[in-house]
């Protein structure tokens, strides 16, 4: 499952109120199961006085069609400059409307207001998919699955401190966790 360019026209409110942001819209497949607004900032500034404020227009002039979907909605904000860690984790950890990502220091002029970059960026933070062009045969899609899945699949069959020892050697392997002070 991918993300692909929507009809943009379902969020035209938004552009309209906000005319200092550009804004798209991704879906994964018709269903729109997974939806996603991509909004670009031109400088955290903007961004940190702006975001609540469009995340409310986006809980009422943006509802995905399916009941279901309404969990797997999500809000990427992308910025231009660096955003600083403490708006990035409240941005990121507001749950109001849809689950929220940050994406700093975009500064790529080629790249920063291209949907191809948006498309790869969130395809990979949301599916842990990888795209390659081959030459050959177009887009290849390659799952990755994490480690921590490999540890998921034998976690509910452990004892008590055989899932102590596996959340240890989780935190080893990836001591860089959002919790951890940078």
């Amino acid at each position: 499952m991918n993300l692909t360019s929507a009809n943009s026209d379902r969020i035209s409110e938004i552009k309209d109120k906000f005319p200092d942001f550009a804004f798209n819209l991704f879906t994964a497949g018709n269903s729109e199961f997974i939806s996603c607004i991509a909004c670009w900032a031109e400088n955290s500034q903007k961004l940190e006085q702006n975001w609540n404020a469009i995340q409310n227009v986006l809980a009422l002039a943006y509802k995905a069609e399916r009941k279901v979907a309404r969990w797997n909605v999500y809000i990427a904000f992308f910025c231009k400059d660096s955003v600083s860690r403490p708006l990035k984790l409240l941005i990121e950890n507001d749950k109001f409307t849809a689950r929220k990502l940050v994406f700093d220091s975009c500064t790529d002029s080629e790249f920063w207001l291209k949907e191809e970059f948006a498309l790869k960026r969130l395809n990979h933070e949301i599916f842990e998919v990888d795209l390659a062009v081959s030459k050959n045969f177009g887009t290849l899609v390659e799952y990755k699955p994490s480690s921590l899945v490999s540890h998921l699949k034998d976690y509910t069959r452990a004892t008590a401190e055989g899932k102590v020892q596996m959340i240890e050697q989780l935190l080893a392997e990836h001591c860089d966790h959002e919790n951890k002070e940078s």
